[in-house]
């Protein structure tokens, strides 16, 4: 059961950031309508509620407010104009993030653990977004919450309810690691050390300069997401779904490239996350088989993945610019080549081939995406998977000056039936899996992933 001890409205300091706007780039148009996304971070904190309420929310609150000056989007909304024009981002003095702070007496050695948790228990750890206002005839969606909670004497929770429209993955663990590092050292941010590579870089007119759009794609997007009307946050019901965590070693992960240099001698792009992404969806749908689903010899299955392009782009953008730079990949297979012995294989050339065709080559970032709704509005999203997280976002480096970071969960996966990635928190070249799934479909999952790193060794 979780307490609600505080709920309280954290904004920039007042008069440092004023009104500004950021229009939504060709980048964030297509995350419009998308889920939300909702992560949690654990930590050790072997202090008692005294220790939470009078030093612990005080320091929080206060860091908090230092970077909100800096990643003043998130303290913003998402403005809908009353013209039905293209939204934005807009912040103006007094806008807020809402931070809530609780209590929970459920274990949390069981909650950090890999082991099989049910998932229901993760959710009254997460906050939910504020609801959409009408100011001036327009709509006013937040797009940040956090909620810090306590398991007094054991350990503290940040969880996190973002929009994913204001940012990408990239961007929110920049704004995660300054608001730990603020909080660790008391000091503003802009007085760290390396300050510019840090902060967040603002210039929209930058990445819609460099790329070339004859196809007019953004058009196609925002007409496409015109046709369905905004409704704000809509609170997610937990699923009788378990979760887990799987390791994949840094020398399982050799065994498995070897095991795709050997069968694709052809095939240039076989890094870590393509056997990780291949080897995992394989086994999702050889555990259907397992279970006794279904499979008819047409039915396909399709794998969703996105790459971060900042550094594709020409010239470059630098790693902090702020919001989403992501391009999407869509491969598809037979149910019956991924449940076959070879299906590893097939799965790892589809995903490597696709990157190695988008940005080996270096084609037109657009390239084929004209037809990116058309596809995914023609697929059986009960046979997709997703991709959430990245092993390169170096999670377990985000320092609050609590000791090191315990554990982390994507819990949005459960809606969108996706798995989460992450690097290992003892070696960083291992790689963590997280999956919500049945859990009969993830007591056959775990099996065939077992024994299957066992045929290849």
């Amino acid at each position: 059961m979780v307490n609600v001890l505080e709920e309280c409205q954290v904004s920039p300091p007042p008069g440092l950031v004023g009104q500004k706007s950021l229009p939504l780039t060709l980048f964030d148009i297509r995350w419009l309508h998308f889920h939300h996304v909702q992560s949690l971070f654990f930590y050790k904190f072997p202090h008692p509620k005294t220790h939470f309420l009078e030093i612990t929310i005080p320091s929080l609150k206060h860091s908090l407010s230092l970077v909100l000056k800096h990643f003043y989007p998130f303290a913003g909304n998402l403005l809908f104009p009353p013209s039905l024009g293209e939204p934005e981002i807009h912040h103006e003095d007094g806008d807020s993030v809402l931070l809530t702070f609780a209590e929970s007496d459920t274990d949390f050695d069981s909650l950090i653990k890999n082991h099989q948790r049910k998932i229901s228990h993760f959710h009254p750890l997460i906050p939910q977004l504020p609801p959409v206002l009408v100011k001036h005839n327009a709509l006013l969606a937040p797009v940040l919450a956090i909620q810090v909670t306590l398991f007094p004497n054991s350990g503290i929770s940040f969880g996190f309810t973002t929009d994913h429209v204001v940012a990408d993955g990239n961007s929110f663990i920049q704004f995660m690691k300054l608001w730990a590092t603020t909080h660790k050292l008391q000091r503003d941010p802009s007085m760290l050390e390396g300050a510019l590579a840090i902060l967040p870089f603002y210039d929209r007119a930058m990445p819609l300069a460099k790329v070339k759009d004859p196809n007019n794609i953004a058009s196609m997007f925002w007409q496409h997401h015109q046709k369905t009307k905004f409704k704000g946050y809509q609170p997610l019901l937990p699923t009788s779904n378990i979760l887990a965590t799987f390791l994949l070693h840094e020398a399982d992960i050799q065994r498995l490239k070897n095991s795709v240099l050997v069968k694709c001698p052809t095939l240039s792009h076989v890094s870590s996350f393509t056997v990780t992404c291949a080897y995992t969806w394989a086994c999702m749908v050889k555990a259907r088989a397992w279970i006794g689903e279904e499979v008819s010899e047409n039915e396909l299955e399709h794998f969703i993945f996105v790459a971060d392009y900042r550094a594709h782009l020409d010239p470059p953008l630098p790693e902090n610019y702020f919001g989403n730079c992501l391009v999407p990949f869509l491969v598809t297979a037979k149910s019956t080549r991924l449940i076959d012995e070879d299906g590893f294989i097939v799965a790892a050339n589809l995903i490597g081939g696709a990157i190695q065709e988008k940005i080996g080559r270096k084609k037109e970032i657009w390239e084929g995406l004209e037809r990116w709704y058309q596809n995914i509005s023609s697929i059986n999203m009960e046979r997709t998977v997703g991709v959430a997280g990245s092993p390169k976002f170096a999670v377990y480096d985000i320092d609050f000056g609590l000791g090191p970071l315990q554990k982390t969960e994507v819990i949005s996966i459960d809606e969108t039936r996706a798995i989460s990635l992450h690097e290992g928190k003892d070696n960083k070249r291992d790689i963590e899996l997280g999956l919500s799934l049945p859990k009969i479909k993830l007591d056959a999952f775990a099996t065939i992933f077992t024994n299957g790193l066992m045929v290849h060794e």
